[in-house]
């Protein structure tokens, strides 16, 4: 079947049918900018924050980095190879494993999944663009906040205008992005490189700076159900902090309330006796050193014990939200590499771009944030360690060194919001209604969602963006990066029936357009998790789940991946017929 009777199919339009060889002209150094451009991220940056505020060192968190990286790799080849072989996109090829119309479920997931990392880049984006402006025109920062949004006007106009300049990028085409990629990566390696360099000018360089991190493993304030431990950031072993005050209420709002109104008191560093009242509640703390500099306030709840988990024990859920990072792009980078030019070049693109920039802009963000922290003398407690690279750069007093930074950063967060975010659901929602929705209009769909989960509130914890989002999410799309590997990889053996992922006549429709027993396994790969993850968000206490539910969450991406792929092997021995017909149609 030629190409415009494939486009003539009601489940096809322009965007979803093969690539034309012509097309295919992307290069390993294509890919490897593709990636380059998707890692130099903010939230890259800022990933060994959340590993060492659990209690890991710093090159523990980078390990950890590291190593997930070079586990989701391998999903990303394999699953790369599908997209370069026969040039169709994520959506399409799931049509063989769920059916036409059955491929709609795991690629929504993927899609809204990518719709709430669009509205959170953006966020970081129009952030970045605040700060810039706030450099020019610093009266913009005490305009008022806007009710139940919490964001000023000025802060609302620069994440929308973030907003229409990745939907416009988005409109333009592949090409076009591919163009942006290309021209941002050495952009952005380049600042970065400037950013570590910047390290070597804190006092005692980068190795003084290294071993600055190890303060920030314990949080600033520890209730236990017998003391209290408030602790200062040190230089030299000698506090920052001169005073202290506490208070405690039974919720934290009353809590921060009472200290506000609290007597100072002289810090001496020392754990001291829980205030009256506070077993069971909240307590809240702020710390102030010699210039009248006051820490934010700190909270926390008597709990029994307190006592930090080892690494191994971080080690195992830092790695699940490691993968769970770009689980996303695990399953939808076909829709990249039917742009390639070939297999090896699709394979040594990723290899090349994905573990490494990781590894090094991660690094980038652990040594400048403590750089910055070893510098800035008024960082009193480890919760305002600067991680936020918008943070840091808007303390430096230059302000052309401002307004290069920033501009960089919003650079750094479209190249990435662009590939990783617009692309998979754009085109997940045109696989629901090809006839109706292009990836034109998929991308302005997907940008509408990303205004309305706002996402500043989203990404307001660490405990909510590590545990919650990252490993919550990769609990459903491990699943389906199993099923993928096992259908194309094991049951198919590479074989595709082009013409009937496109037609109703095919092989591929299975009566009904769904195969419900691989939406069954789908189900039941994602089943064990879902105890775990109601608890880590909150929506029910966790002592009402079993111990084992807990340790299972912990690898949420690897037990959904397991389970889809045995099950999934399984149920490919009923598949001989169509593998016979595939092999006959020349797949």
């Amino acid at each position: 079947m030629d190409r415009a009777t494939l486009a003539a199919s009601p489940y096809a339009n322009d965007d979803l049918i093969p690539t034309t060889l012509d097309e295919r002209r992307w290069s390993r150094w294509n890919i490897a900018a593709l990636w380059i451009g998707m890692s130099a991220c903010v939230p890259t940056y800022m990933l060994g924050s959340s590993l060492i505020a659990s209690g890991m060192t710093w090159w523990q968190a980078l390990l950890t980095i590291a190593a997930g990286n070079a586990v989701v790799l391998v999903p990303m080849i394999l699953n790369g190879h599908a997209g370069t072989k026969y040039g169709v996109p994520f959506p399409v090829l799931l049509r063989a494993p769920f059916g036409i119309l059955g491929a709609n479920v795991p690629a929504l997931l993927r899609g809204l999944v990518a719709c709430g990392w669009f509205g959170i880049q953006t966020w970081i984006g129009g952030h970045a663009l605040y700060a810039l402006t706030r450099v020019i025109v610093p009266a913009i920062g005490d305009a008022p906040a806007i009710g139940w949004l919490g964001l000023n006007v000025w802060e609302l106009l620069a994440f929308l205008a973030f907003w229409a300049l990745n939907v416009w990028i988005a409109w333009s085409g592949t090409e076009r992005i591919k163009w942006l990629e290309a021209w941002g990566a050495p952009m952005l390696l380049a600042i970065g490189l400037a950013l570590l360099a910047w390290t070597f000018t804190s006092p005692g360089g980068l190795g003084s700076a290294l071993s600055f991190s190890r303060q920030f493993s314990q949080p600033s304030l520890v209730v236990t159900d017998r003391e209290v431990r408030l602790t200062s950031l040190a230089d030299d072993d000698e506090p920052r902090a001169s005073e202290f005050r506490m208070a405690a209420a039974a919720s934290e709002d009353e809590a921060r309330e009472a200290v506000s109104q609290a007597d100072w008191m002289v810090y001496t560093g020392e754990k001291m006796a829980l205030t009256p009242g506070a077993s069971g509640g909240v307590v809240a703390a702020q710390l102030r050193d010699a210039d009248g500099v006051v820490s934010p306030t700190l909270t926390g709840q008597a709990t029994p014990g307190g006592n930090r988990l080892g690494f191994w024990l971080l080690f195992l859920p830092g790695l699940t939200a490691m993968v769970g990072f770009w689980a996303t792009l695990s399953l939808n980078i076909p829709d990249f590499t039917r742009y390639a030019r070939s297999q090896t070049d699709q394979a040594w693109g990723q290899i090349l771009g994905l573990p490494t920039t990781m590894t090094l802009f991660a690094f980038i963000g652990i040594a400048a944030t403590c750089a910055a922290a070893l510098q800035f003398s008024d960082v009193l407690v480890v919760e305002a360690a600067p991680w936020d690279p918008v943070v840091l750069l808007s303390r430096f007093e230059a302000p052309v060194v401002v307004i290069v930074s920033m501009a960089a950063l919003a650079i750094a967060t479209l190249t990435t919001n662009i590939a990783a975010n617009v692309v998979a659901p754009a085109i997940g929602f045109s696989n629901i209604a090809p006839r109706w929705i292009s990836f034109r209009v998929g991308a302005l769909i997907t940008g509408v969602i990303g205004i309305l989960i706002m996402p500043w509130k989203l990404i307001a914890s660490t405990q909510g963006y590590i545990f919650t989002w990252l490993i919550g999410y990769s609990a459903l799309l491990g699943p389906v990066a199993g099923i993928m590997i096992a259908d194309y990889w094991l049951v198919r053996r590479q074989r595709l029936d082009t013409e009937s992922l496109f037609s109703e006549e095919g092989m591929y429709w299975y009566g009904d357009g769904w195969r419900w027993t691989t939406v069954a396994i789908l189900a039941l790969a994602v089943a064990p998790n879902v105890p775990g993850f109601l608890a880590a968000a909150g929506w029910i206490s966790a002592d009402k789940i079993p111990p084992i539910f807990h340790s299972i969450y912990t690898y949420a991406w690897f037990v959904g991946f397991g389970v889809a792929f045995v099950s999934y092997v399984g149920l490919g021995s009923s598949e001989r017929p169509t593998l016979a017909a595939e092999k006959a149609n020349g797949a």
